[in-house]
């Protein structure tokens, strides 16, 4: 599939940064400021314990507002960073907070916040039973922030299982008889085929943001 307008998730977390600057901060969005201005990262709110909670390392200059948050992010390659963990289900994860964040402060409006994760290709591993712990930690997270009303789900691709010989009993929120789990604490969805759908998504507006190459990440 063609990927005119594809970005790297590092990318899109630039983007993402931005989203927790105050209003008032704001008033000229995403215009370059006369003065850079010390703003919130998304490191901030999604770790304060790390990052602290405020910026006072990167003076920023050129805020970031965003009033409709559609991006669905690709995850089609095992591209892991230095501690084995998923880039796209962190970034997506980071993304997520962000968004929470903002519908808190009454800055985005819940209906306008649609975030998207596709798994397909070598990254499928991710979403079976038999997946790394820490990926699951950010599955979890994800469902968590389902569950406080942000409007993020999780994917797979039903091509890519047909071509590994899976099934529903195979992935992580389900059934050994291939039913949702009860227990489980959100539910991967089963798209038709990953590259349709995310055609189907751009074309409905939605950013999309590519993890990166395989070749270039931790084997």
């Amino acid at each position: 599939m063609k990927k005119p307008n594809a970005q790297r998730i590092v990318g899109a977390l630039v983007l993402v940064s931005g989203l927790y600057a105050s209003t008032s901060a704001l008033a000229a969005s995403n215009e370059i400021l006369d003065h850079c201005q010390y703003l919130p990262l998304a490191t901030n709110l999604v770790n304060p314990k790390k990052f602290g909670h405020k910026n006072t390392s990167v003076c920023v200059d050129i805020p970031v507002r965003v009033r409709t948050a559609k991006i669905v992010f690709n995850m089609d390659t095992k591209a892991v960073d230095a501690k084995g963990e998923s880039n796209g289900l962190k970034h997506m994860m980071m993304m997520g907070n962000v968004m929470k964040a903002q519908i808190k402060k009454g800055l985005i409006k819940p209906q306008n916040v649609s975030i998207i994760g596709i798994i397909h290709g070598s990254a499928i591993k991710w979403v079976t039973k038999s997946a790394p712990a820490q990926d699951k930690k950010l599955m979890n997270a994800i469902f968590k922030l389902k569950r406080e009303g942000v409007n993020i789900h999780i994917e797979t691709c039903a091509v890519t299982m047909n071509g590994a010989g899976l099934t529903k009993k195979n992935l992580y929120t389900y059934t050994a008889e291939g039913k949702p789990d009860p227990k489980a604490l959100g539910r991967i969805y089963v798209n038709q085929g990953a590259f349709g759908r995310e055609l189907y998504l751009q074309n409905h507006g939605y950013a999309y943001a590519e993890e990166g190459n395989e070749k270039n990440t931790k084997k």
